[in-house]
């Protein structure tokens, strides 16, 4: 029978996986592997001494040319499987296929696997939710410097906000969430900040001046710099008075947002709980449907995702999932409308299902109209 072997080659930065297992955070790619007997990275000289340091206990480390003097990763792995006996290696998906055609030609076996190698990631323990808690702290304060600019800006012409005498765009408001962020040692992921119809496409960042009495949905995802674990926030703001319609948005999208959390606990299917949001929008009077140019209006997204360190990760809170809740996984629970009249309103917090509920994560209020 072959000896089989995890291999990953990749950044830390990039593969959650490679973080999971190692706990090493590098920005290169390296070598993974794991045996059955033993776990262990190839790294460079100019990484070994830190990677000592960091890893985690019954990781060995390597420097990448203890079994090979080639500094080419497959001619490493090909001395690493002569070493240890290995013929047969599974992979990520994305594993490069260039690398795996080499391994091929010289007579192993490489297969990817569907899904990751560490399911165990889903059920976050203690200290990884105080982590993922404190990137939501970096976004939180980013979101409080946000208010705090739309609440001082002044309604000029035309109805545009002004702050500290300047135009107020979603360049400037953007700008000053993210500082936040990384004050507090976290990188923003792609900051949100899409004023009126802008916010009708979810994954708009926006752009340009905003203005008075529009809806601002300003969604801010930040990734601790020092273990890679990501926070998730969105809120929407309107400067001045909202419209009637808007109003309603709001109402309609806090009742599913809260109807949601309540109805998550272990055992909870997430599929239902999608539909149970679905369904109180629709019968607040906004159903999901598709405009004659083609538009999506309504709620056209999931409910959630799972956070950890990857920003969106298993489970998904959507129609296509049925496999109940286990508990321990932090998901978002972010329902939302979105019409091309008039913008987008979504209101996401950050929870973790236990057995009888769920724990929000997320401390920042919600609130519609800011005078």
């Amino acid at each position: 029978m072959m000896k089989k072997a995890q291999l990953i080659v990749d950044g830390s930065e990039r593969s959650a996986d490679l973080l999971y297992g190692t706990g090493f955070m590098a920005a290169d790619p390296f070598i993974y592997f794991h045996d059955g007997e033993q776990a262990g990275i190839l790294v460079s000289a100019l990484e070994h001494d830190r990677a000592k340091q960091q890893v985690k206990p019954g990781v060995e480390v390597y420097e990448s040319t203890v079994f090979s003097a080639s500094r080419h990763p497959a001619d490493q792995i090909l001395a690493l499987a002569a070493a240890r006996g290995i013929r047969h290696f599974e992979t990520p998906g994305d594993f490069p296929l260039q690398l795996a055609d080499r391994l091929r030609q010289d007579g192993l076996t490489v297969t990817p696997v569907a899904g990751g190698f560490f399911p165990e990631r889903l059920y976050k323990s203690s200290a990884e939710v105080m982590e993922i808690t404190l990137a939501q702290q970096a976004g939180e304060a980013g979101y409080r410097r946000a208010r705090t600019i739309i609440a001082a800006a002044e309604i000029g012409r035309d109805d545009m906000l002004y702050w500290e005498g300047e135009p107020l765009t979603s360049e400037r408001l953007r700008t000053a969430i993210d500082l936040e962020q990384v004050k507090r040692g976290a990188l923003p992921g792609g900051t949100i900040v899409a004023g009126g119809r802008q916010g009708a496409e979810p994954h708009n960042r926006g752009n340009g001046v905003l203005y008075a009495h529009a809806p601002i949905v300003m969604d801010i995802f930040p990734r601790l710099q020092s273990t890679g674990y990501w926070g998730d926030l969105t809120r929407t703001l309107v400067k001045g008075s909202a419209s009637g319609r808007v109003r309603a948005a709001f109402a309609a999208v806090l009742d599913a947002r809260e109807s949601a959390k309540a109805a998550l606990k272990a055992g909870a299917v997430p599929s239902e709980i999608h539909a149970l949001a679905a369904e109180i929008l629709e019968k607040a009077g906004f159903p999901t449907w598709k405009r004659p140019d083609g538009r999506n209006c309504g709620f056209f997204h999931g409910l959630g995702h799972g956070v950890g360190l990857e920003i969106h990760e298993a489970p998904r809170l959507s129609p296509g999932n049925s496999v109940p809740l286990a508990g321990g996984e932090v998901v978002t629970v972010e329902p939302g409308v979105y019409d091309p009249e008039w913008g987008g309103m979504r209101l996401e917090d950050l929870v973790q299902v236990r057995e009888n509920g769920c724990d929000c994560l997320t401390t920042v209020s919600t609130e519609l109209e800011i005078e």
